[in-house]
């Protein structure tokens, strides 16, 4: 049945002329299609993934854990999240990313329809249960990874590098619109039911749309039956979803850039994990704000994460199609160092009305490079002219998130560490001294990049100049 239905859609597997004309679906609608199946998909990753945090008082007040407990828990989960990117990213690319995603998908779901029978049973903090949670919230994270790492190399199979940081900066709004959902859906049943109901409604949206993909969703387009994959990468003549080359770790390892961009985005996501989780926190505990006041505040920075991926992905295309090739580190490194001012004015402010606009400004400027990071660039990254056409999309992706992740983990740590032992001015001194490491991080490929833009302007400015004096010379020996 679901290869009917993909065959109705995409035209058949060989994707030859005649059966392209009996498509049912244009390419264009086949493309959104596949915009918004994985879209939706990792809403869905991210509302599960935060409906933890939405029960997390419930599980304090009525299932015996601890604030302590809780924290040990989550903290496994981020350390396996990363660890996860690494796995997950390299398990795609070989498998193909999307049975790795349906996998991945099917894991998530299961697990907390466990914890929610844990729950049910009276099985909660204290004990060995107390162990068998933090096992599943551990596992939890290695599957979760398989969110991020297959979409972005299934969007990035099927949109060319021309437009693709505008489309990939506002396809990744998805993770915010996943909290926004994931948030109101678990606040909605907790008013009515028990907890462990929030765990088993989400588990059963996530399997819901495990089969939607299964369905609908192809992982990469017909080799040749996108006008761009002419002019891209050569091995588009290999089906990919059915066949098709995995690059050597070794390989992706090599692609120029990869590493200095991943260092960056360790230090942007350290940063941006901080504020997320402990913005909260400190607003009512650090400068005094109501707590609900504090969480509205808060909701600030998610409304500025989505305008800056969409305005980083915008201007990061300009730049790119102004070099004639993927050029974003302008974008990183422009955003990177505006945000120091907003962040200052955190360190050094305590009146509300100022930091609520400092916060907005941090989710721009942070939420910009941080999205172009794990999208655009993981995309160009993966599709790199040396890598020959193989796979390596979801490993570029799994390394860049994966290191990012590390540095959230650490960051978790000290934030609580700093807060307790020299106050929240040192803590936002750390922060400001971690975006200004990533700032120097992204002018190593800043100066790269320009360079390399710089010198293929040049060539191609050479290119025209003797191809007019060529002509000029035909012309003049036709005459002569």
């Amino acid at each position: 049945m679901a290869s009917r239905i993909q065959e109705y859609i995409y035209g058949g597997p060989e994707q030859s002329d005649k059966e392209r004309a009996k498509c049912s679906v244009t390419m264009d609608g086949r493309i959104i299609l596949t915009a918004v199946l994985t879209f939706v998909t990792y809403v869905m990753y991210h509302a599960q993934r935060i409906t933890f945090s939405g029960i997390a008082a419930s599980l304090k007040e009525e299932a015996g854990f601890t604030a302590t407990k809780l924290g040990v828990m989550s903290t496994g989960y981020m350390f396996a999240y990363a660890i996860g990117q690494f796995l997950c990213g390299r398990f795609a690319d070989f498998v193909r990313p999307k049975r790795a995603l349906v996998w991945g998908m099917l894991a998530c779901a299961v697990l907390p329809i466990i914890e929610g029978f844990l729950g049910s049973s009276g099985c909660g903090g204290t004990g060995g249960c107390y162990g068998l949670w933090t096992i599943l919230r551990i596992s939890e994270g290695l599957f979760q990874a398989t969110g991020w790492t297959c979409t972005v190399a299934i969007m990035g199979n099927w949109f060319p590098s021309e437009g693709r940081g505008l489309i990939m900066g506002a396809w990744s709004t998805n993770s915010n619109v996943g909290d926004i959902f994931g948030l109101h859906v678990s606040a909605a049943i907790l008013e009515s039911s028990p907890w462990y109901v929030a765990l088993w409604v989400m588990a059963g949206l996530m399997i819901f749309w495990t089969f939607v993909n299964m369905i609908f969703l192809r992982g990469t387009p017909p080799p040749l039956s996108l006008d761009w994959q002419y002019k891209e990468a050569e091995a588009t003549q290999v089906d990919q979803e059915v066949s098709g080359t995995y690059a050597s770790f070794c390989q992706v390892l090599c692609i120029p850039g990869l590493m200095l961009y991943s260092s960056c985005y360790l230090f942007i996501k350290l940063v941006n994990y901080a504020l997320f989780l402990w913005l909260p926190f400190y607003l009512s505990e650090g400068i005094g704000v109501d707590k609900s006041l504090a969480n509205l505040m808060s909701t600030r920075f998610d409304l500025g994460f989505i305008v800056g991926a969409v305005l980083a992905g915008l201007l990061s295309d300009v730049t790119s199609h102004w070099a004639g090739m993927p050029m974003r580190s302008p974008v990183v490194s422009g955003f990177l160092l505006l945000s120091l001012l907003p962040m200052s004015v955190m360190r050094f402010s305590t009146n509300p009305d100022t930091i609520k606009w400092a916060i907005f400004f941090c989710g721009i400027l942070q939420g910009g490079p941080a999205d172009a990071l794990t999208s655009a660039v993981s995309v160009d990254l993966g599709k790199h002219p040396s890598l020959q056409g193989a796979r390596a999309t979801a490993t570029v992706t799994g390394i860049i998130d994966g290191t990012g992740a590390v540095g959230a983990a650490v960051g978790q740590y000290m934030v609580g560490l700093l807060s307790d032992q020299l106050g929240w001015k040192s803590v936002f001194m750390f922060l400001l001294t971690c975006l200004a490491l990533a700032f120097i991080s992204s002018l190593f490929r800043l100066h790269k990049e320009l360079r390399d833009a710089k010198e293929a302007r040049m060539n191609g400015f050479l290119g025209t100049c003797d191809s007019e004096s060529s002509e000029a010379s035909d012309t003049f020996e036709q005459y002569a």
